[in-house]
């Protein structure tokens, strides 16, 4: 009877695991297709900035495609990662994380002194700016903290169920979120993966997005606020 039980959970949770991964395969398909629709249909998108419409547009579809699945119970999401656990473990990491984003934003200062001694481009721009005004460039908060939820309690969490080994998992949301990146170029890429595979790491501690959300939002908009 005890095998039998065991065989029985195993093909409950074997639906899961292939939904997970039919949606990691179908989120790249639908990014390369809404890529080429964009591409085609919509005036000026190949203007450098407007990759940004492309994440709004394909975000926005992966999510009614993991509604869907949630809602047919394929996969799971937990609200939970929005709690503040009650301990001071929460404090040492906010703590740690804006100790980690002051040191970031030192190296970036610095190197834009540099880049002002050897590009005239880079030094006739303003130290440092918030570029609200360029395309999508306020929506960025927002944006960070979305593309968090799919990442962490989506695919990362049902992802973890399905491997059952932390690294592969950390490695393959990396990835994943590498290739997310596709249509960006190849050293954005790479940023992209590992600074997925941190926050995981971050996120697998506790399972809050506060702190990885932070670390997603200030690491991708201070390059360019620093005109880099």
């Amino acid at each position: 009877m005890k095998d039998r039980f065991a065989f029985m959970n195993n093909t409950e949770e074997e639906p899961k695991e292939q939904a997970i991964y039919l949606l990691s395969l179908l989120a790249i398909l639908i990014l390369i297709l809404t890529d080429k629709v964009c591409g085609r249909f919509l005036p000026g998108y190949s203007i450098p900035g407007s990759e940004n419409l492309l994440i709004k547009i394909y975000m926005t579809i992966i999510t009614v495609a993991a509604a869907v699945l949630i809602a047919c119970k394929k996969i799971t999401f937990s609200f939970s990662c929005f709690r503040i656990p009650k301990d001071g473990s929460f404090k040492k990491r906010v703590l740690q994380t804006v100790i980690v984003l002051i040191l970031y934003a030192a190296v970036l200062a610095g190197y834009r002194l540099y880049k002002n001694t050897v590009d005239p481009v880079t030094a006739a721009k303003p130290f440092f700016a918030l570029y609200l005004d360029q395309r999508f460039r306020w929506f960025y908060p927002v944006s960070a903290l979305w593309q968090e939820l799919l990442i962490k309690p989506l695919w990362q969490d049902n992802v973890s169920r399905a491997m059952k080994n932390k690294w592969k998992t950390l490695i393959f949301i990396g990835l994943f979120f590498c290739v997310l990146h596709m249509h960006f170029p190849i050293y954005y890429m790479a940023a992209a993966g590992v600074l997925c595979f941190v926050t995981g790491i971050l996120y697998e501690k506790d399972r809050t997005i506060w702190c990885v959300w932070m670390l997603h939002f200030v690491m991708g908009f201070l390059p360019r606020a620093f005109g880099l």
